[in-house]
């Protein structure tokens, strides 16, 4: 199962809360300009104003890009180079909104309006795009200066309240910023660390302690998921039940310590023996092992077994009291799936086969 990093998770996750961001700021952006608009037409319709309707129509355009922004990122999709996408969008974002509030000053009244308009765009933005430092700055510096322009440009207020005012604007927004991005990625680490926890805990589950194979449980669930894959696909699929040969002797003789040493070495040689990342062996049972082979038919089963065979006389584990040889060696039962076949049933198959190598003088694989 493939498991991402710590850093590439807060990736992606950035991008996809920037993607919500940016959806829910462009909705909030046009409801606000359909609000302005309305207000500003029942305000200054009775009076001569050759502002309003140049203002009327430079939110409609800017309404149009809003309404683009929300389309372009409701679909689902990664984007490669979000971080640049993120940046212009919020710069757009930001210069847009700074051209609304000049629209604003024009009709009369600014200061207020454009105190209204300005904190409740710092607001959208810092909820928007705080995972983005680049993006918040991007969106809210046009607005920013063009606020402060008219403080400073206002009687009632001189240089340094505007400055003031600056400063404390943008310690609030760091300061919020920083706090729902500490938020953001301690939450994702938590997800993160359970993720990992869980996958650590479902492969103990699944790995036999003995000789950290997969165990009996992970080839139960495994072969289930293999027999569907193999119907949908109409694909081969083979199995070989393995059994050590004589091993209550050798265990009886050499002791279980030695004995657990054996079935690590042989289980490591199976293991070694596959050479598909989708070829699994696991433990059945005692001295019994279980190889599963995906899209495999009988005559590739046999080559892994005669494959098996080697590597393990190549190991040369010695057994003073094997009947057959003076080394550790193994039988091999293979059997192939056949349509309509239940689990259970092929695996009493393979086992059918490997009573058949037993009987036959041990030391051999028998199949179909």
């Amino acid at each position: 199962m493939y498991f991402s990093s710590l850093n590439t998770r807060i990736d992606d996750t950035i991008y996809k809360n920037l993607r919500i961001g940016f959806i829910w700021a462009s909705k909030v952006s046009l409801i606000t300009l359909l609000l302005i608009t309305i207000v500003i037409w029942i305000d200054y319709v009775h009076e001569e104003n050759n502002n309003l309707f140049l203002t009327t129509v430079n939110f409609a355009i800017q309404g149009l890009l809003f309404a683009f922004g929300w389309l372009f990122f409701a679909h689902n999709k990664t984007l490669n180079h979000y971080k640049i996408i993120s940046s212009i969008y919020a710069l757009l974002f930001g210069t847009t909104w700074g051209g609304a509030i000049i629209n604003l000053n024009n009709l009369g009244h600014a200061y207020v309006i454009v105190e209204i308009v300005g904190n409740l765009l710092f607001l959208v933005v810092l909820l928007s795009f705080y995972t983005y430092r680049a993006a918040v700055y991007l969106a809210t510096l046009p607005i920013l200066i063009f606020t402060t322009w008219y403080s400073i440009a206002d009687p009632r207020f001189d240089l340094l309240f505007a400055f003031t005012k600056l400063a404390i604007t943008l310690i609030i927004i760091e300061s919020g910023r920083q706090l729902l991005f500490k938020w953001f990625t301690a939450r994702i680490t938590q997800e993160h660390d359970n993720k990992r926890l869980l996958k650590q805990l479902a492969k103990l589950s699944f790995t036999d302690q003995l000789t950290q194979i997969n165990n009996r449980r992970f080839f139960d669930f495994t072969i289930d998921k293999q027999i569907i894959n193999t119907k949908h696909h109409n694909i081969p699929l083979s199995i070989i039940l393995i059994d050590i040969d004589y091993f209550k002797l050798f265990n009886d003789t050499q002791g279980h310590v030695k004995g657990d040493i054996c079935l690590k070495s042989v289980a490591t040689t199976i293991r070694n023996s596959l050479m598909r990342h989708n070829d699994t062996v696991s433990r059945y049972g005692g001295e019994e092992f279980v190889v599963l082979l995906p899209n495999t038919d009988i005559n590739g089963a046999r080559r892994v077994a005669e494959r098996i065979q080697q590597n393990l006389a190549t190991l040369a584990i010695e057994h003073p009291c094997s009947h057959i040889n003076d080394f550790v060696t193994v039988s091999q039962g293979i059997a192939s799936w056949q349509m309509n076949q239940r689990p259970n049933q092929l695996i009493d198959t393979a086992d059918s086969h490997l009573y058949n190598a037993k009987e036959s003088g041990r030391n051999k694989y028998s199949s179909t």
